[in-house]
C-alpha cells in the first residue's frame, strides 16, 4: 500500500467509453451523453478526454493505492510443495478530497433515468459505468452485467466496463506538459463513498475505486504541449476482453 498527498500527485478519471460520459439531468436522474458544454451537470467525461483539466479531481488531500493479486493454492500428485497461481489482480484506490458537491454520491447511490438504463427501468446507481449496445443506444449499466459481456460496439474485442483512474506524479515543470510517471488503473468500479464532517476543518469525502484488471505504468505524455491536452497513447487504449 502506498499513500500520496495531494502535493505529490494529480488524479484524473473518466468512463471507459471513448465518447460517452455521465451527467446529472435537471430532474436529478443520471443520464449518458456524448455532448458536453462544461456546465455544472457533467459528472464524468469520456475516455478520450482523460488527462484534460476537466477530468482532474480537485482539492485532493490524499491518495491511497493498494496493488495486489488474488492467488489460489495448487498442488500436483507426487509433489510435496504447494504452489500458487495468480487468479486476478486486486487494486484499490481511495481518493480523499474536500467535499464540494454531491456528484460522487449521485454515482454511488443516485437514480439512473429509465431511458438511459441497461435494464430499461432505471432507478439504479452508476457505480459500474457505461455499456455500449449500439452507436445510438449507450446506457448506464445496473451492475448485473459482467465485464466480459460489456463489449464495445465499435471494437468487439474490447470492453467499456467501469471507469478509468490515472494517477500522475507531479513534475518540476509547470508551463508545458512533461513525461512524468503515470499509473493508470482501468475498469474500476466505485465501491465506497464516505463523508467526514468537522466543525474545525473543511468537510471531506473519500471515494474508493476497485479494479481486477492489471494496472498500466508509463509516462504522462500528452497530445500537445499544454496540460489541458489529453494523454497520448496507452492511457486511452480500451481494455481487451482477454485482459479482464
Amino acid at each position: 500500500m502506498a499513500y500520496y498527498t495531494g502535493r505529490d500527485v494529480d488524479v484524473f478519471w473518466s468512463t471507459e467509453h471513448d465518447s460517452a460520459g455521465i451527467i446529472e439531468h435537471t430532474d436529478f436522474t443520471l443520464k449518458t451523453t456524448e455532448t458536453f458544454d462544461l456546465s455544472s451537470d457533467e459528472i464524468v467525461y469520456p475516455l478520450v478526454d482523460l488527462g484534460e483539466t476537466r477530468t482532474k479531481l480537485t482539492d485532493v488531500t490524499g491518495v491511497d493505492v493498494s496493488i495486489g493479486a488474488q492467488d489460489e493454492d495448487i498442488s500436483y500428485m507426487g509433489l510435496r510443495n504447494v504452489g500458487k497461481i495468480e487468479i486476478k489482480k486486486d487494486t484499490s484506490i481511495t481518493v480523499t478530497m474536500k467535499k464540494k458537491d454531491r456528484k460522487f454520491l449521485q454515482l454511488y447511490q443516485g437514480s439512473t433515468a429509465a431511458g438511459d438504463s441497461s435494464n430499461t427501468v432505471g432507478g439504479h446507481p452508476a457505480r459500474w459505468g457505461i455499456e455500449d449496445i449500439t452507436d445510438s443506444d449507450i446506457n448506464i449499466q445496473d451492475g448485473t452485467i459482467d465485464p466480459k459481456s460489456v463489449v464495445d460496439n465499435d471494437a468487439t474485442t474490447k470492453t467499456n466496463y467501469g471507469f478509468r483512474v490515472a494517477i500522475e506524479f507531479k513534475s518540476g515543470s509547470s508551463g508545458t506538459a512533461t513525461t512524468g510517471a503515470l499509473l493508470v488503473i482501468p475498469n474500476c468500479t466505485i465501491s465506497e463513498v464516505t463523508h467526514t464532517t468537522s466543525n474545525e476543518a473543511a468537510d471531506e469525502e473519500s471515494v474508493t475505486f476497485t479494479s481486477q484488471v492489471k494496472p498500466m505504468i508509463g509516462d504522462a505524455a500528452r497530445t500537445g504541449a499544454s496540460f489541458d491536452n489529453p494523454y497520448d497513447g496507452y492511457p486511452q487504449v480500451t481494455t481487451l476482453l482477454t485482459d479482464v
